[in-house]
């Protein structure tokens, strides 16, 4: 917990130094919103990590936050929280990120709380807009608590639906980074 305090203590210092003492990204520095999605596809298509590790690991990757429980904070959420289907990883995730993000530049807890809730519901309503949903079981169509659900998700839904789902919430998260 102390190098994840660390991190995030350095990433909001004025002087904008980072845990490994980089200079912080401003708003033009950012990584684009097509690079927050490749990283986050880049960690969830080899198959090991879940959608909420890979939007996680992204989005600390641009902010430039470094710590030792990321991704294994997210482990919890990936198959819509402990594989029963419910709120989708990406979500779950991106909103990690965004309390993270928020949480660095804002120490009165009313406004982080309210400015958190702000973002993280324009991602929700905007992915279930283009969605039509923000439930892993009615995204991916399969029951991950089964045998069978898991073995439909690694030979081949993860890959051909997941994937597009993660890259279209790595966009959302990317532009309410932006807009931070």
């Amino acid at each position: 917990l102390k190098s994840c305090a660390t991190s995030l203590v350095l990433a909001a210092a004025p002087n904008g130094a980072s845990a490994e003492k980089t200079p912080e990204a401003s708003k033009e520095d950012m990584p684009s919103a097509d690079r927050l999605t490749e990283s986050a596809v880049g960690h969830f298509l080899p198959g090991k990590r879940s959608c909420g590790e890979s939007l996680l690991m992204a989005g600390c990757e641009s902010l430039h936050i470094e710590c030792d429980l990321v991704p294994d904070i997210a482990l919890g959420l990936g198959g819509g929280i402990g594989l029963q289907g419910d709120a989708c990883g990406i979500l779950t995730g991106a909103s990690l990120v965004l309390s993270l993000a928020i949480a660095a530049k804002e120490n009165d807890y009313a406004k982080k709380k309210d400015r958190i809730a702000q973002a993280a519901g324009r991602v929700h309503r905007e992915f279930k807009r283009q969605f039509g949903a923000t439930d892993c079981r009615t995204l991916c169509g399969l029951d991950l608590t089964t045998e069978e659900g898991r073995r439909e998700l690694a030979n081949g839904v993860k890959a051909r639906r997941c994937a597009k789902l993660v890259a279209a919430g790595a966009k959302l998260l990317a532009t309410e980074l932006e807009g931070l």
